[in-house]
């Protein structure tokens, strides 16, 4: 099973396709990395539209703070979360 991966450092805008690190394995990975299967676990094809909602959940996972362990940056007061761009 192979792996694709993306990544990209703190404080990079992300407005150029040189501020992102992309291949099968980043050893040189930016402060924040996304990686994927391209197979599952019954060997079906990962689809793009399916990375895309899974990152979506996990975005939403976040903005709510649910990950109080890991969460960075928790939103307080109710605060509605950045735009996304």
């Amino acid at each position: 099973m192979a792996a694709l991966s993306v990544s990209i450092a703190h404080g990079a805008l992300g407005m150029k396709m040189s501020d992102y690190t992309a291949g099968t394995l980043a050893p040189n990975a930016g402060d924040v990395e996304v990686r994927w299967n391209t197979t599952d676990t019954n060997g079906k094809n990962v689809l793009s539209h399916e990375v895309v909602i899974k990152l979506r959940e996990i975005i939403r996972l976040l903005e709510q703070g649910r990950m109080s362990a890991t969460n960075p940056v928790a939103l307080s007061g109710g605060a509605a979360p950045p735009p996304l761009v």
